[in-house]
């Protein structure tokens, strides 16, 4: 066993013998009180190898000044998480309506070229 994965089992006591289970959400403010579901995860070129490789992210714009419309935009997966962060915190008026998986962005995107 390598001591990562003592410190890791010390640390984490899961609900079921296969590393999974449910656990309250007590870190963001908007889903507190609720609960996610954790499980082990693959090691990580398996798992990078799993994914979508792009996804779709839908934001929606609405203002007292403009009509609403939602936007889409096609991000590489190795870039989904400083998209989503980038988006939360300068968006403004425009908000993460929803994100979907993505095979191939269309190419008038531009993405994956």
């Amino acid at each position: 066993m390598t001591a990562s994965k003592d410190v890791s089992d010390r640390l984490w006591v899961p609900d079921n013998p296969d590393g999974s289970g449910w656990a309250p959400v007590d870190w963001v403010s908007a889903a507190r009180g609720t609960r996610y579901h954790y499980q082990h995860g693959a090691p990580l070129a398996e798992a990078e190898a799993a994914r979508s490789p792009f996804y779709v992210v839908v934001t929606r714009l609405e203002s007292a000044d403009l009509a609403p419309h939602e936007n889409r935009y096609y991000v590489a997966a190795g870039r989904l998480a400083d998209f989503l962060a980038e988006v939360s915190l300068v968006g403004g008026a425009e908000v993460i309506w929803h994100v979907e998986a993505c095979a191939e962005p269309p190419g008038e995107s531009g993405v994956g070229r």
